[in-house]
């Protein structure tokens, strides 16, 4: 009974070895950084923290969606400029449409919160 006692330490010891082991592997993984500016190729676009502003033409215009979230025209790029002018003159006019309703929509829940909140004190009061 006494050699049983002393294999089941033996095994406990080994799978703590074994995780430790596995965590010292874990813990050796190659950090992964950004590369030195002095390798960045000179042909890349960079952003200048308060420096001069970047043009993302090429990626389309931003939709506005109707619950708010933005998305970009997946096939922007494959458009004719004819097409790229049509959708520009559309978008501008819905993305207007539909940030001045989602900002009214918004004032009016911001409206309604102040008036609970107001309505929970002055019950109190009372």
């Amino acid at each position: 009974m006494s050699s049983s006692a002393q294999s089941a330490p033996d095994n406990i010891e080994g799978a703590n070895s074994s995780q430790s082991e596995q965590h010292q592997q874990e813990d050796h993984k190659p950090l992964l950084t950004l590369p030195d500016p002095e390798d960045v190729p000179k042909n890349v676009n960079q952003l200048e923290v308060n420096g001069k502003d970047i043009k993302l033409d090429i990626l389309g215009p931003v939709v506005v969606n109707a619950d708010g979230t933005m998305s970009r025209i997946d096939n922007w790029s494959e458009m004719a400029e004819i097409e790229k002018a049509n959708v520009r003159r559309i978008l501008l006019k819905r993305n207007a449409q539909r940030l001045s309703r989602l900002r009214a929509e918004r004032d009016q829940a911001i409206a309604a919160e102040e008036a609970a909140a107001d309505a929970n004190v002055s019950g109190k009061d009372k």
